[in-house]
């Protein structure tokens, strides 16, 4: 592509080089590169924030892990996350070689909880969105005030990606209880928007949440509990921002849903929405429950003989379907992760190299990280 793009410009004797050429040169240059070259001018903006840009970009970079280790330090009231980039797995190595990429400190703050999402280079800690490529950060605003409603109140955040627009966005729903009802309120916040302010938005779906999100493809799903106190897996759309109820949580999966706190976690089954359950602490056995759109979730299969751990599934790592299994608590200082090749059926112990950094409170995976671009 690049030596017929020049072979072009040679004919044509000029020197404006083609915008395919330009972008095939910006995609292989490094992401620091390439946040510098976005600063020359508006045209050279455009060109990086295109989507043709950022699908190539995302091709030609390597699968790899992110590691997330937080350290709360409660003398001084801080949280200290350090960020790790890992190489692709090898199918013939049980340790995994890392890079550091930054540490970002923010504020515990009492009665919070710090859920972690990443999407698409970027995560969201808390109140705090982070690029852990270059350490920047910027702190969501305050939500607006809801004068009518009780004191009393949950309150959780889920992030996402819009890759239509191009645009992060971070929906959160406040739940204030109503004598035995609950009175749910939904407001979104678009990073890099003016003003820097929470927007309402209207649900026709009265419902409150029972889990952790998960975005895939710009919808952010989760489970939830409906008015007519019916169990569904619950989509939103980051770019119409709109609400449906995706798929029906069944009777087997209901029974099994509560009596594991790691099944909160959504997972991405190449490319559909899955829930990992332990039926039993006593059986080293885990069941994966599938959704399609429009039906009832069903059992995919389930994975025997696993290692004697307290495990959680974190997601699928690439096309063949490997899986990843995080232990809950960490082995000493041991940083390590479960590899399940499908293709082999088998389960190998693998360790994170982790260079200067001895104590951590709690450690997170993400698969498929790619350097973000954004300028947050």
């Amino acid at each position: 592509m690049i030596r017929r793009s020049l072979r072009l410009c040679n004919k044509r004797r000029t020197y404006v080089v083609p915008l395919d050429l330009q972008i095939e040169i910006l995609s292989r240059l490094p992401s620091e590169s390439v946040v510098r070259i976005m600063l020359v001018s508006k045209s050279w903006r455009e060109i990086i924030l295109s989507k043709s840009f950022m699908r190539l970009r995302s091709l030609t970079q390597p699968l790899r892990f992110l590691l997330a280790l937080q350290d709360i330090d409660y003398q001084t009231g801080r949280i200290n996350c350090s960020f790790f980039s890992s190489s692709s797995l090898s199918s013939s190595s049980t340790s995994i070689s890392t890079t550091f990429l930054s540490t970002v400190t923010f504020p515990l703050r009492r009665r919070a909880s710090y859920p972690s999402y990443y999407v698409n280079g970027l995560i969201n800690i808390g109140e705090f969105i982070c690029n852990p490529c270059n350490g920047k950060t910027v702190s969501l605003p305050k939500l607006v005030k809801i004068t009518a409603a009780s004191r009393r109140r949950i309150t959780e955040r889920f992030f996402g990606y819009d890759p239509v627009n191009n645009q992060y966005k971070v929906l959160c729903i406040t739940m204030h209880p109503v004598g035995r009802a609950t009175q749910s309120y939904f407001q979104v916040f678009t990073l890099g928007a003016k003003p820097k302010t929470w927007r309402f938005i209207d649900c026709g779906i009265p419902h409150t949440t029972l889990s952790k999100g998960l975005c895939i493809d710009g919808f952010v799903y989760y489970i939830a509990r409906t008015d007519a106190r019916m169990m569904c897996l619950m989509r939103f759309d980051l770019n119409s921002e709109k609400f449906n109820i995706y798929a029906r949580v069944s009777e087997e999966m209901k029974a099994l849903y509560f009596r594991d706190n790691g099944s909160r976690t959504l997972l991405n089954y190449h490319g559909k929405v899955a829930v990992a359950i332990q039926p039993s602490h006593s059986v080293p056995s885990i069941d994966l429950f599938i959704f399609e759109a429009g039906k009832q979730d069903y059992k995919e299969k389930s994975f025997d003989n696993l290692p004697q751990l307290h495990l959680r599934v974190k997601g699928v790592i690439n096309h063949m379907g490997d899986i990843i299994f995080a232990p809950s608590c960490s082995e000493g200082d041991d940083i390590v992760i479960i590899h399940h090749d499908l293709k082999g059926a088998s389960f190998k112990k693998m360790k994170f190299e982790v260079a200067n950094h001895d104590w951590f409170n709690e450690s997170n995976y993400f698969m498929g990280y790619v350097e973000s671009l954004m300028l947050i």
